[in-house]
């Protein structure tokens, strides 16, 4: 009794009127998947600025970074970083973050 009826075009009704693609199954990955082989690491080494805190070593000293400053005792420098020692707490510290360093004065240990 109660039938449907169409009225109109048929693409008016459509879900999607975006064209339909399809993926080439018989299509397969021919690269294979790996590390590339010629990779150089490098860093920036200011050598007389690390020098300078090699002879540091064991020193109360305050280093100024691009946060804030830390004084304590200077414990260790490395290529990248330099380990300082702040109450009891060692600290690692990169050297391409360090602004400046001084020896600490007795007012502020």
């Amino acid at each position: 009794m109660y039938r449907f009826k169409y009225y109109g075009d048929p693409q008016d009704y459509a879900l999607s009127t975006a064209p339909q693609y399809y993926r080439n199954r018989d299509a397969q990955r021919t690269e294979t998947l790996g590390l590339p082989n010629d990779v150089m690491y490098t860093a920036a080494v200011e050598p007389k600025f690390t020098e300078l805190l090699f002879q540091h070593i064991g020193l109360k000293i305050v280093i100024t970074t691009t946060v804030g400053k830390l004084v304590g005792t200077l414990d260790d420098v490395s290529t990248d970083h330099a380990t300082l020692d702040v109450l009891g707490k060692k600290h690692h510290i990169r050297l391409c973050e360090i602004v400046y360093f001084e020896i600490a004065k007795e007012s502020s240990l």
